[in-house]
Order: C-alpha cells, then structure tokens, then sequence
C-alpha cells in the first residue's frame, strides 16, 4: 500500500512541476484576458505580482476609509469610474469583489481575434505584446514571483487602478 501512496505522490508532484514549469509569460497573459473577460476580481488579483496586489488592494481600503469622512466624494469618484458601485456596495465587498466590479468597466475586443502573441524575456522578467485582427495591442510586464508570472504593470492597469 504504501509502494501505492508513494507512487502517485511521486507522479502528481511530477504533473504538478510541469505545469509551472510550462508556464510562459504569454500563458500568464491568456490567463489575465480570461479574468478580465469573466470579471473574476479574484484571478486577476492573483495574477498581479505582489507589490501591485498590495497597491490596489491598499487603494480599495483607503476607498472604504474614505467613505466615513467623506462620503460624497466617494460616491462621485464612484460614479466618474463607471463601475456602478456605490458607497452602499463598499460596506460589503471586499478588494476582490472590488476588482470584478471595476472589470466590468473593462472592454477588450474578442479574444478569439487575437492575431499575435510576443513576448521579450529578460532574465525574470519578460514584456508581452498582444495584437488582435483590429490593430488594437496590449502590452503587459510580468515578473518571475512565486514560481509564476505574475503581472507588474501595463498600460491598462495604470488606467484602472
């Protein structure tokens, strides 16, 4: 039995370590575009490296402290986003509910349409350039964090955060 436990502890760790090993700055950026198009707060936060987690995660709290002091700034910075969130909305979500909400706001072309993935590795770090049929392009910074690519700015980004 245990010859049994050993073996497929040995063959999940192998399964496992291939598919981080597998990971491609470009696989990162798919997974990113699926997040936005789903709206998933969640997913996209977890693909944002660390210091910017931390970033907009800080901003969403300093949003929520903002609220007590001054409520009808709040409401109309709200507003001005286009999220459709209130201050109401802020007492109950937490960052990750925050993020899909401001992802609603977000409008990519199709995914489907996307024409050509680059990406430039330097080291741990790595700039990628999706282009769809349209013309429109994104450009994307990841960083090597936690065994992943994990996003560390983009154009898009800076708009929405």
């Amino acid at each position: 039995m245990d010859i049994l436990r050993n073996s497929v502890i040995t063959l999940l760790t192998v399964i496992s370590i291939s598919s981080v090993a597998s990971s491609t700055p470009i696989d990162s950026t798919w997974d990113l575009l699926y997040a936005v198009e789903n709206r998933d707060g969640e997913r996209f936060l977890d693909l944002m490296s660390e210091s910017v987690r931390v970033q907009i995660e800080s901003s969403y709290q300093q949003l929520k402290d903002l609220v007590t002091d001054n409520p009808g700034l709040v409401e109309t910075l709200l507003r001005e986003s286009g999220s459709g969130v209130t201050t109401w909305d802020l007492e109950w979500m937490n960052a990750e509910d925050f993020v899909s909400r401001m992802l609603e706001g977000v409008y990519l072309p199709p995914l489907n349409n996307v024409v050509s993935e680059e990406a430039s590795l330097r080291g741990r770090n790595a700039d990628v350039l999706f282009t769809w049929h349209s013309g429109y392009s994104l450009s994307i910074q990841f960083s090597w964090e936690e065994s992943s690519w994990k996003v560390t700015g983009s154009p898009v980004l800076s708009q929405l955060f």
